[in-house]
């Protein structure tokens, strides 16, 4: 396994690879497996209006050596539309983007892959996406240690705890992490 890690947006030749994802034990406990996902990743892929918290995810695909593996899901947080627990680590003078990350492809987990995903996922995105991001917001489940100490070992720090308000898992415990995107991306 090499170790040329890309991201391309999710377009609808992904569609039966990222939903084999979804029903992967490891990713249904800690990722949203409703329908109503489902359909606004599809949704997402037709470039159509999307319903699921009022269509403000973004898909990408993290692929190793050109083999899929990995999901993220982005969107950019204001003090409009951003839960109240979010708000006080909202950007100063930049954009901040929340996000959700799992490695789907089962192949890929365990290998140690997941916080260099994610760091080099925040510098392509700040790089050739977005260039005024400037923070990134990550909430796992409290009930996932593992998935914290992955978001911490690429940079995150805990800054919260809260309880989930809507969606899939409202009423969860959930960990806020944030990370400052490097000067030098």
């Amino acid at each position: 396994m090499g170790m040329n890690i890309t991201f391309v947006k999710a377009a609808l030749s992904d569609k039966d690879t990222i939903f084999s994802w979804l029903a992967e034990p490891h990713m249904m406990e800690f990722w949203d497996n409703s329908q109503e996902h489902k359909d606004d990743i599809l949704n997402f892929m037709h470039d159509r209006p999307r319903d699921y918290f009022d269509g403000i995810f973004d898909y990408w695909i993290g692929l190793m050596d050109g083999v899929p593996y990995a999901i993220i899901m982005t969107h950019v947080e204001n003090e409009t539309i951003s839960p109240d627990h979010f708000k006080p680590y909202l950007a100063r003078g930049g954009k901040t983007f929340s996000m959700d990350f799992g490695i789907g492809n089962k192949d890929f987990v365990g290998k140690g892959l997941a916080a260099l995903t994610l760091e080099e996922f925040i510098k392509y995105f700040a790089k050739h996406i977005e260039s005024e991001a400037k923070v990134f917001l990550i909430d796992p489940d409290m009930n996932n240690p593992r998935a914290i100490h992955v978001y911490q070992k690429a940079g995150f720090e805990i800054v919260n705890e809260f309880i989930m308000e809507k969606g899939y898992f409202a009423g969860q415990k959930g960990i806020l992490l944030a990370r400052t995107v490097d000067c030098n991306v």
